[in-house]
C-alpha cells in the first residue's frame, strides 16, 4: 500500500506557528509516524512526501532531514530536475478544476477518521475552506495594466492551505499516473 503526504509549508508556519525548520521536520516525522500506527496495513507502506517548492529550496530540505525515514521518498519533478512541487497559477486552475470534476462524479472520500494534531478540527476546517475558496477577480489599476484572476480561499482572515492541499494532492497523484506514468509502489 501507498500513502501519500502533503506538505504545506504555510500551515506550518501560520497555523501551528512553527518557523524553526528542525520543529517542522519533526512534525511531518511524528504525522508519518501516527499513520503507521493507525492501521495494520499503513505499518509498512511507501509513503511518498509532496512538498511545495515554491519559496525556494524548503523541498529539498525537507528531503535531507527526513530522508533516513524508512520507506518514504519524495516527489521528484523529472523535468526542472528537482525535488518538490511548483505550483504554478495554471498548476493552480487545473488542480482546482480536477478537484471540482472528481467531487462531482463522487471520486473523491475523505476518510471517517482523520489523522492530525486536532482531529476534531480538521473536518471542519477542510469544510470552511473549501466553501470560500474560489476565483478572486481584481480590476486593473490603470488602463494599460490586465485584470488578474486567482484563486484563493483568504477571505476574512482564512487560510486555504488544507483545500490547496487536497487540491494539489489530487493533481499531482494524477499527473504523476496519467502524464509521467509513475505509479508510486
Amino acid at each position: 500500500m501507498t500513502l501519500l503526504l502533503y506538505v504545506s509549508g504555510m500551515y506550518l508556519t501560520r497555523a501551528l506557528h512553527i518557523t524553526e525548520p528542525s520543529k517542522q521536520f519533526a512534525l511531518v516525522q511524528e504525522h508519518i509516524a501516527k499513520i503507521r500506527k493507525k492501521a495494520v496495513q499503513w505499518l509498512d507502506s511507501n509513503v511518498y512526501i509532496y512538498v511545495e517548492r515554491n519559496l525556494g529550496f524548503e523541498a529539498e530540505h525537507h528531503q535531507k532531514a527526513l530522508d533516513s525515514l524508512r520507506k518514504v521518498f519524495f516527489r521528484v519533478d523529472y523535468v526542472a530536475q528537482r525535488v518538490g512541487i511548483f505550483t504554478t497559477n495554471t498548476v493552480k486552475h487545473a488542480a482546482c478544476e480536477l478537484l471540482n470534476v472528481m467531487l462531482r462524479e463522487d471520486r473523491i472520500h475523505i476518510a471517517p477518521v482523520l489523522i492530525s494534531r486536532d482531529d476534531a478540527m480538521v473536518r471542519t476546517r477542510l469544510r470552511e475552506q473549501l466553501e470560500v475558496y474560489s476565483y478572486q477577480f481584481k480590476q486593473a489599476e490603470s488602463v494599460f495594466a490586465q485584470e488578474r484572476v486567482a484563486l484563493s480561499g483568504k477571505v476574512g482572515g482564512m487560510r486555504d492551505d488544507i483545500a490547496i492541499c487536497l487540491q494539489l494532492g489530487v493533481y499531482f497523484t494524477n499527473h504523476d499516473i496519467t502524464v509521467n506514468r509513475r505509479v508510486p509502489t
